[in-house]
């Protein structure tokens, strides 16, 4: 069975091999495939970041159709020079004008709330707003405030709720202060992070206090993923580059999607306000989502013919080097054994069969003669020395005979197991001298063919030329293996049968 074994062993080896560089390719692929995704998240990021100064200054721009409104400019100079605020019909009109102005506009450019604030901070009309009642102050903040000293400015504010707002000054006498200024505001909501996205093909979600606030993301991509980020917002402080930078590293939520955080600039940056923009992970699970990734070109590429004709021949070699060294041996043992049932022999030819088969055969004969033995003798033919080990070849060891050293007797099997027997009591005294030689060895001989006749066992077929070919083997094996100097061969019965016992002579 050394083939078979053997061939497992290559095929298992291959097979491992296989798996290992399977293995190697799926962290060559997720490695590369972070790197980029990381790359690309980064992209994402910046394109964001860009789309939101496009869109203040698209929005600002906006705002000069509202402050070139007559009413809205005339409201705002008689309120700036008043102590005290409008009258309901002169706010009503620059409202109406606002609100004229503002439905002007396309629907994804519209405003969702603007105010006109005189040069006190004071709101003078607001739409869209209802909590810009009367003797709402927007002065205080930082963009508002650098409107009405004739900056146009951008920034992102909490009220209640994330907006994104804009504002620039408003004349009325041309080379004096403005008279007031126009503020326009967008609320980061569902619909405007869907508009980002649209427009820059990044999945984003925008957040403040720790809460998700927005989120929009490109077919294909569930928006629901990124509400993943609220469970990562907690520990964003510890991310050195988002502390300092305002921008975080690549990070992995949830175990499916990496995401980068930025921090968005403006007063809302000291509230955590910022936005994170998501892609999920890239690397691979399992060899199922390895090969998933293949289409039909890298089929092609793969030779899958080729690969499927090495396939054929490997299995067709296993299932030869079975044949040749499992069923064709099982064949010839049950060829035997039916033989030997059927009784056209007594005893199996041991040197017929090979490996476990041989041991086998070997046991069998001892089982069989055994039972023989303790039956009474029981009448069967008798069997040559040809017949029970066959033709031997040159190399092989003497199977039927028995190797005696100094601590007892003992018989080795065809199989090449040591069993021990009982010492034999031989018939007559010692044939043979101390050290045989070749010239002894036709006495030797003779004697074998006197017990044989003795003990009622046929000799035909038996020659002088093949007996002695048998010892000058078995000779050389046992001088091989025992390193010894010589050999004794002397002749004995065994459980009713002639036998040889060769003895390994040491100087």
């Amino acid at each position: 069975m050394i083939l078979s074994r053997f061939f497992l062993i290559l095929s298992s080896l291959a097979l491992g091999f296989c798996v290992f560089l399977i293995a190697v390719a799926m962290s060559i692929y997720s490695r590369s495939a972070a790197h980029s995704q990381a790359e690309a998240l980064s992209a994402d990021s910046q394109v964001v970041s860009w789309y939101l100064k496009d869109e203040a200054r698209t929005r600002a721009g906006l705002l000069i159709k509202f402050a070139l409104e007559p009413e809205v400019a005339r409201a705002l100079n008689q309120s700036s020079r008043r102590s005290q605020t409008l009258r309901a019909k002169e706010r009503s009109q620059a409202k109406a004008a606002l609100l004229r102005v503002n439905e002007s506009l396309q629907e994804e450019l519209a405003f969702d709330a603007v105010f006109a604030v005189d040069q006190r901070g004071r709101v003078v009309a607001a739409l869209g707003y209802d909590a810009a009642e009367a003797d709402f102050d927007l002065g205080g903040y930082s963009v508002v405030a650098d409107a009405l000293h004739g900056y146009v400015r951008d920034d992102t504010l909490l009220w209640q709720r994330l907006y994104r707002v804009v504002a620039r000054p408003v004349e009325y006498i041309a080379g004096e202060a403005p008279a007031g200024a126009i503020v326009g505001i967008r609320a980061v909501d569902e619909r405007f992070a869907r508009q980002i996205s649209e427009r820059t093909g990044a999945a984003v979600a925008f957040y403040v206090e720790g809460k998700r606030v927005a989120a929009g993301a490109p077919e294909g991509f569930a928006t629901a993923n990124l509400d993943q980020i609220v469970s990562d917002l907690p520990r964003l402080e510890e991310d050195a580059d988002y502390k300092k930078l305002g921008r975080s590293n690549i990070r992995e939520v949830g175990g499916t999607m990496r995401v980068q955080y930025t921090r968005i600039v403006g007063e809302a940056y000291q509230l955590g306000a910022g936005y994170a923009v998501g892609k999920m992970g890239a690397g691979l699970k399992d060899v199922q989502s390895f090969f998933a990734l293949a289409d039909d070109k890298d089929i092609q590429k793969g030779h899958l013919p080729i690969a499927g004709a090495i396939a054929l021949v490997l299995i067709g070699l296993g299932l030869l080097l079975s044949f040749i060294e499992h069923s064709k041996p099982l064949r010839l043992f049950k060829s035997e054994a039916d033989r030997l049932v059927g009784g056209e022999i007594e005893l199996l030819q041991v040197s017929k069969f090979s490996g476990l088969y041989r041991k086998l055969a070997a046991e069998l004969n001892e089982g069989m003669e055994r039972v023989a033995s303790k039956s009474g003798g029981l009448s069967r033919r008798a069997a040559d020395l040809k017949e029970v080990l066959g033709v031997l070849p040159d190399n092989s060891q003497l199977a039927a005979f028995a190797i005696s050293d100094s601590e007892g007797v003992s018989s080795k099997n065809s199989s090449g197991g040591i069993a021990k027997l009982p010492p034999a009591a031989p018939l007559s005294a010692e044939l043979a001298p101390a050290e045989d030689t070749e010239a002894d060895w036709p006495r030797i001989f003779e004697e074998f063919l006197a017990l044989k006749a003795q003990c009622n066992e046929a000799t035909d077929g038996m020659s002088f030329e093949k007996f002695r070919g048998t010892l000058t083997r078995h000779r050389d094996a046992l001088a091989v293996k025992h390193g010894a100097t010589g050999v004794k061969f002397r002749v004995y019965i065994k459980e009713g049968k002639v036998a040889l016992k060769a003895s390994p002579l040491r100087s």
